[in-house]
Order: structure tokens, then C-alpha cells, then sequence
């Protein structure tokens, strides 16, 4: 399973052979689709994890939580929000999934992290089920 820094350098590979798009060669439109394959696996696997720092802050019914190292992903995201038809931030229930960080609507930490475990099952899920769609869509065939 690759690690987030890992899946985002592939999406900033996948971003860079989209912009080309019009001119993509066979290859790169195989290449495009394994890129988007490798990177639905690695985010719909189950050792998945979002590598966030231990303390989170709560304030006003808002839970914040950010990446380790203050790290972000916009490339990661971007993708994301390619295969799922929505915008950044990805909002999924009570969540919203950002490159920089992540907002949950709770009342305390312990429901937070419920919440963000759930909508993080149910990314990995929506992720999955349009991986046959993102196939075709680059290579013309279904995996």
C-alpha cells in the first residue's frame, strides 16, 4: 500500500499526462488509466490511512484535523474529485476532505473521529465502484 505522499506524486504525474490529453499517444492514455488504477487500489485498499497528527482541534461543534508534517495534497484531491464528479473540499456526510486538512461537524473528538472513520470507509467505497469508469475513460477498455 502506498503511502499518501506516495499516491500524490502519482496524481501530479496523472495531472501533468491529463493537461496533454489531446495529443496523448495510446501509451499515454494506458498509462493515464494505470495511474488512476494504482492510485483507486492504494486509496481503496484496507491498510488505507489518512496519516494525520494526534491532536486534533475541536471548537465550535468543528473538528479540525491536519496531516502529519503539515503536509497537503491538492494533487491527490483533485483526482479524487475527478472520479467522484464532486469539488474540493470532498464532503462526504459531516465531513470535508481537504488537501491541507480535514473538518468534521461534531459535537466532541470521540464523535469526530467516528464520523471521519465512517466517511473515510464510505471515500474508499465510492472510489472503488468508479474504478471500471476511469478505465475506460483513458484506455477504452474495461480493466
Amino acid at each position: 500500500m502506498a503511502k499518501l505522499d506516495e499516491l500524490e506524486e502519482l496524481a501530479k504525474k496523472y495531472a501533468q499526462l491529463k493537461q496533454q490529453q489531446d495529443n496523448a499517444s495510446e501509451s499515454d492514455r494506458v498509462e493515464l488509466a494505470r495511474l488512476a488504477i494504482r492510485i483507486i487500489d492504494s486509496i481503496s485498499s484496507a491498510s488505507f490511512f489518512l496519516p494525520l497528527e494526534k491532536d486534533a482541534l475541536s471548537s465550535d461543534g468543528t473538528t479540525t484535523y491536519i496531516y502529519q508534517n503539515n503536509a497537503t495534497y491538492p494533487a491527490i484531491f483533485d483526482l479524487l474529485a475527478e472520479i467522484l464528479h464532486m469539488t474540493v473540499p470532498i464532503e462526504i456526510g459531516r465531513v470535508k476532505f481537504g488537501p491541507g486538512e480535514i473538518l468534521v461537524t461534531a459535537q466532541d473528538r470521540s464523535e469526530a473521529d467516528i464520523e471521519l472513520e465512517l466517511s473515510t470507509k464510505e471515500v474508499q467505497k465510492l472510489v472503488y465502484a468508479r474504478k471500471a469508469e476511469i478505465f475506460t475513460k483513458h484506455a477504452g477498455a474495461a480493466p
